[in-house]
């Protein structure tokens, strides 16, 4: 048995955790590291916790990694909001990286309200599902929202 711990001088907080081949990964938000107020956090850990390496993504504003999944490729795929890009006051903000965690590419989704991606998923054709909640679109005051990449 062993615990560990990571983070800085700010808040930091861990949102997701996924079991890999060699270690675990790590996906949630800091405030101790990166560009901006919040952003994205993504740590490797080794089989025994011991941390291989962490990356940061985001911009001025608040940016909270929600979901992680490792991608067929070897690379990882995280999904949450972000304030500091897209169309709103928050967007569902998908980050792709490769296996040592540099980032390949970002999209965001949303509209002039808030919205918020939960979960992210590989599918089967090589493209992402995103879901989460949104007040931009929908019936109502807040939603279900779901997107495929194409």
């Amino acid at each position: 048995m062993w615990d560990r711990t990571f983070g800085g001088a700010w808040e930091d907080g861990c949102r997701c955790v996924r079991q890999i081949a060699d270690g675990y990964i790590l996906g949630g938000y800091t405030r101790s590291f990166g560009a901006g107020y919040i952003d994205f956090w993504l740590l490797k850990t080794d089989p025994n916790g011991y941390e291989v390496w962490n990356r940061t993504f985001g911009g001025s504003g608040a940016d909270d990694c929600h979901s992680i999944q490792q991608t067929a490729d070897g690379g990882y795929i995280l999904a949450g909001g972000t304030d500091s890009f897209g169309a709103g006051n928050s967007d569902f903000w998908m980050v792709k990286t490769d296996g040592n965690g540099i980032l390949r590419w970002s999209r965001t989704f949303g509209g002039n309200n808030y919205d918020e991606s939960c979960a992210v998923q590989q599918t089967n054709d090589w493209a992402y599902v995103l879901a989460g909640s949104t007040r931009s679109f929908g019936a109502g005051n807040a939603d279900f929202w779901l997107v495929k990449t194409g």
